[in-house]
């Protein structure tokens, strides 16, 4: 095959580029030193635009080996590529500055008026409106999601406080719960028959306490510690006296025993009571069944305790200082924990074991004998009984405190003030009705309950509580300004 031949043979075939507007550049190559046409088409790498010039390259006719068709278009000389590398930056560099866009002047535009078209029913505006609503929604969402740390704390502490406000308001309701956990060590022996063992030591007035400095003036002297148990000066201490007067002090020191400064004992007075049976119960359903019940004789408090009775207890350092009026008004405001410990302190001082009254006792001793509402009959009598309305035609003109002991008349058994005047605790717990209650008197107690019985009524009652057969509840740890008690005691 003849050269010509040849590279007849090896044309390519015309393709879809070379229908492009031809693009060529004159570049002088720097090995044969020829000026060579190049062609240049933006979809296809560069290569010589005449074939002739393609097979009169020296590098060409070194590199072509004659195997294979098309080979042969494929190549390009290598130093023709290095001498159109600077050709082809210049001119793409001429390119873009000749086409590079004009740079951009601010223009002032100036303001036009605005125009107000008449309004239109178009739903497009009801559409762009939903679409607004749409969007708060979703950035009040987003704002939850971001802040619900805090959104939390702040309902749990809305919570917390209205916790605390019904609290407040629930609690007092507290005081009316019947069955409550009974404190650790007590049990019901305990509060059956024996007073509460008192926590004050019992402490004796000794002469060092009592001997003042020989300096002191004859109006002082030195203070000491109220005594639980007092007791009488003896024939074997007696009481030490000045020698006679010097010429520094003329006048004579006079010393005064502790004890004497101490409020003289007053023990309630107490009236046997017969023993006996009796129908126990009334006509309230906490008062049901009426059942028999047999007492054995005791004693119980001719009077509800007094202010001036307590206060020597207060003065032994021994029971809370609650007592308000006068000596010969009844204690109130005690608590059942607070008559207990009263006792426990009479019966040190005193050696008897004093305690409080059975719920059976206290009946018994209020009917005197009787099956009647009251102990004169079944109906309330002015001048009997100091209870809300039972004297007068107005109850606002009804004494707004208790009254001095012993002002209405005595029942059968001795008993003053055995209804109305003022509230008194029994020994036993409280329980809805007197199903399962004991016949023999004694008190009807339950572990683990602090709701005692209160017998009597008071001041501020009506005549319904006054009755023998009446009861009614409280906590026997909390106070009441209409509750007391009397005193009951073994023979």
């Amino acid at each position: 095959m003849s050269e010509s031949s040849t590279l007849q043979w090896l044309r390519a075939p015309r393709l879809a580029e070379d229908t492009l507007p031809p693009e060529s550049l004159k570049v002088e190559c720097r090995r044969c030193g020829r000026s060579v046409q190049v062609s240049l088409s933006a979809m296809r790498p560069p290569g010589f635009l005449h074939v002739d010039d393609q097979v009169a390259c020296p590098e060409i006719q070194e590199r072509w080996t004659g195997n294979g068709s098309g080979g042969l278009l494929l190549m390009m000389c290598g130093a023709l590529e290095q001498s159109l590398d600077p050709v082809s930056d210049i001119e793409h560099h001429e390119a873009a500055v000749q086409y590079a866009p004009a740079p951009l002047v601010a223009q002032r535009i100036a303001p036009q008026p605005m125009k107000l078209s008449p309004p239109s029913w178009d739903d497009s505006a009801d559409d762009q409106e939903e679409a607004e609503r749409t969007g708060r929604l979703h950035v009040l969402l987003a704002r939850f999601v971001e802040h619900r740390k805090a959104f939390i704390r702040v309902t749990v502490g809305v919570v917390a406080l209205v916790v605390v406000a019904v609290g407040g308001v629930l609690l007092p309701l507290r005081n009316l719960q019947i069955l409550i956990q009974a404190p650790p060590g007590l049990s019901a022996v305990s509060l059956q028959r024996e007073p509460l063992p008192t926590s004050v030591a019992v402490r004796r007035t000794t002469m060092d306490a009592a001997a003042p400095s020989t300096q002191a003036p004859s109006s002082q002297r030195t203070p000491s510690a109220p005594p639980v148990a007092m007791r009488q000066p003896q024939a074997a201490d007696p009481l030490p006296l000045p020698e006679g007067p010097s010429a520094g002090n003329p006048k004579p020191v006079v010393l005064v025993d502790a004890a004497s400064a101490q409020p003289k004992l007053r023990v309630p007075e107490t009236v046997a009571i017969p023993g006996g049976t009796f129908a126990m119960g009334g006509e309230d359903e906490s008062e049901q069944p009426v059942h028999q019940v047999s007492i054995r004789p005791f004693a119980m408090g001719k009077y509800p305790v007094t202010v001036g009775e307590w206060k020597a207890c207060v003065a032994a350092g021994s029971c809370a200082d609650i007592a308000a009026g006068s000596d010969d008004q009844p204690v109130t405001n005690a608590s059942y924990d607070d008559a207990q410990a009263y006792l426990g302190w009479l019966a040190k001082v005193t050696g008897k074991a004093f305690r409080l009254p059975t719920e059976a006792e206290w009946e018994y001793a209020a009917r005197a004998g009787r099956r009647s509402k009251y102990w004169w009959g079944d109906r309330m009598r002015p001048g009997m009984a100091n209870c809300k309305g039972c004297n007068t035609a107005s109850e606002a003109s009804d004494a707004a405190q208790p009254l001095k002991v012993g002002s209405f008349a005595a029942n059968p058994f001795g008993l003053f003030d055995m209804g109305g005047e003022v509230a008194q605790w029994v020994a036993d717990n409280w329980h809805k009705s007197y199903k399962g209650a004991p016949a023999d008197g004694e008190a009807w107690l339950d572990d683990g309950s602090y709701a005692r019985v209160i017998r009597s009524g008071s001041w501020s009652n009506g005549a319904a509580d006054a009755r023998a057969g009446s009861r009614d509840r409280y906590d026997g740890r909390i106070r009441h300004p209409t509750l007391g008690f009397r005193v009951a005691l073994t023979p």
